[in-house]
């Protein structure tokens, strides 16, 4: 796997376990947020598309 692509996949693990991170405080700290979790999950379902996609050309997956 190519140094710039690793990088790549790094940063948007790192990304998506802050999302991870975000929603646990939220359903943690106000259960009247339903709309912040909705919007943290979409963010999370599309970093994780975007590193599936990666490391399928990358022939990982």
């Amino acid at each position: 796997m190519k140094e710039n692509t690793l990088n790549l996949a790094q940063r948007d693990i790192d990304e998506a376990l802050s999302v991870i991170e975000s929603l646990e405080k939220a359903i943690v700290s106000d259960s009247s947020q339903n709309q912040v979790l909705k919007d943290k999950f979409h963010l999370l379902y599309d970093k994780v598309n975007e590193l599936e996609n990666i490391l399928k050309s990358e022939g990982i997956i």
